[in-house]
């Protein structure tokens, strides 16, 4: 990423000390004939940056302007072609706004950047401030489980064939990760061997195994939450009843809120000490409505008892993104009072974590605020924006019918995107594969290495670079020459 400082001539050798502390960005300062940089007008910068040529410039990505200077910075885009911010106000905050220009985050062309990143710093604080006053009901490890939100805590079910390395990618955002074996799984040494291999990474670990010989043996093993107790178990589990957490589920698919009390109930008197009510979410159209009323009356009539749910059960089997589904959970849980959300990290609830950590955090902070979750300084707008902006210029040429290529002698691009990047495999007389995560470094650093290819060629493969990084940087995804989401405008509508 190359950004551009735009400062007057006292704050100067200020940014420039600012600058030698950020890193793997390439920054530069232009200085305006000006003393103090915040009594200047983005209209005077405007004009100072097209006198000095900067237009248009494709080795910029951002201009930032000082915090303070008067006018929307949309002035200084307009005519340089280039996005333009305004930064903060103090030149010593100039990181935090890198970071944020790093992270994606939109900054405002009218306000200064301390608003926006505020909003942060201080949705982090109040995360803080809620976990300190949490009413916790027990600790399993090192996790606190409270009686309601605010706070949650995330649990990701993790099948027992599935290779423990992939929980590196999602550590920052769960708790818990609980282990699972299907039904008619009879080998104690996989699950002494699995549990183990878990906890040995540094996780909470629960177990969700039908066997009671299996939930016992995982118990041995390191587990310290076992899923499930209910009717048909209890008796065998009442050997390991000090020694872990229960999650309460019916077995019966019937009257399933009644029969969550009563085996909590019936728990309590057995001695079975920390437990977590689970009345069964079910999928859409298969009783959704109905199981979020169980809920309800769990937490009515179990005051004092955490409650968790399963948002993996509607996330897994509704074709939809997960990101809004996971959004909407989360503020039902904390609607009604469930501290504890399950989740699923497979196919199209990959990063399922993340969404649902982000929503955790959105709707703990309305729910101690009282407020509804928005402008939060924490939200879950991926694809979509709260504002919609166009620009309606006037164009010499419309174009409606698709230009079909010239083909470029001078070789062959192949796009591709791993797990650790993106990149292209050029192949003609000169052969070389540049790989990174920055879709236009990447591309300048081919048309640097080989001379001879077309501009057209070079259209082509900016264009696919950039589906490329897109499509890196959502998890999506990327076939070349292929259009990477469904196409929702009606290009015969003129909204």
């Amino acid at each position: 990423m190359k950004v551009l400082l735009v400062t007057g001539t006292l704050a100067a050798p200020i940014l420039a000390e600012v600058v030698k502390s950020i890193k793997d960005v390439e920054i530069s300062i232009k200085v305006l004939n000006y003393p103090v940089a915040s009594l200047m007008s983005t209209k005077f910068i405007a004009e100072n940056l097209k006198n000095l040529g900067i237009q248009n410039n494709t080795d910029i990505d951002y201009i930032l302007l000082p915090g303070l200077v008067y006018g929307d910075a949309k002035i200084v885009e307009q005519v340089t072609g280039i996005k333009t911010f305004k930064g903060t106000e103090e030149a010593w905050d100039l990181p935090k706004v890198i970071d944020a220009l790093k992270k994606g985050i939109e900054l405002s062309t009218i306000d200064p950047a301390d608003k926006i990143i505020n909003k942060i710093d201080d949705a982090n604080e109040k995360i803080e401030k809620i976990e300190k006053e949490a009413e916790i009901a027990f600790e399993i490890g090192n996790v606190k489980i409270p009686v309601r939100p605010p706070p949650f805590r995330i649990f990701l079910e993790l099948d027992h064939k599935e290779n423990i390395e992939e929980l590196d990618r999602v550590r920052n955002y769960i708790d818990v990760v609980v282990v699972g074996f299907p039904v008619g799984h009879n080998n104690l040494d996989e699950v002494r061997n699995k549990i183990r291999e878990v906890v040995d990474k540094g996780y909470t670990v629960g177990i969700d195994a039908e066997s009671p010989k299996e939930l016992i043996e995982g118990v041995k093993a390191g587990a310290e939450i076992v899923f499930n107790l209910n009717e048909t178990n209890i008796n065998s589990l009442e050997e390991i009843r000090k020694d872990s957490a229960f999650v309460v589920a019916p077995f019966s698919v019937e009257n399933k809120g009644e029969i969550t009390v009563k085996m909590v109930n019936e728990a309590k008197k057995r001695g079975f000490e920390k437990l977590i009510a689970d009345p069964v979410l079910s999928p859409p159209l298969r009783g959704l409505v109905n199981s979020l009323i169980e809920y309800k009356y769990v937490r009515d009539t179990l005051p004092d008892i955490p409650i968790l749910m399963g948002v993996l059960n509607v996330t897994e089997l509704l074709d939809a993104d997960s990101i809004g589904i996971n959004a909407l959970l989360t503020s039902i849980a904390g609607e009604i009072g469930i501290s504890n959300l399950l989740i699923m990290e497979k196919g199209k609830t990959r990063w399922s974590s993340w969404e649902i950590k982000q929503a955790s955090k959105m709707i703990s902070i309305a729910l101690k605020e009282n407020r509804l979750p928005k402008d939060l300084g924490i939200d879950l707008l991926v694809l979509k924006n709260k504002r919609r902006t166009r620009q309606n210029v006037k164009a010499d040429i419309i174009v409606n019918e698709r230009v079909e290529p010239e083909m470029d002698k001078a070789g062959f691009a192949r796009i591709f995107v791993s797990d650790d990047g993106f990149g292209i495999e050029w192949l003609g007389k000169d052969k070389i594969t540049i790989k990174g995560k920055d879709a236009l470094s990447i591309g300048r650093t081919l048309i640097r290495k080989i001379k001879d290819i077309s501009k057209e060629h070079i259209l082509y493969i900016g264009y696919e670079l950039a589906k490329a990084e897109i499509a890196y940087r959502l998890d999506k995804n990327y076939i070349q020459d292929q259009p990477l989401f469904k196409k929702i405008v009606d290009d015969n509508s003129s909204t």
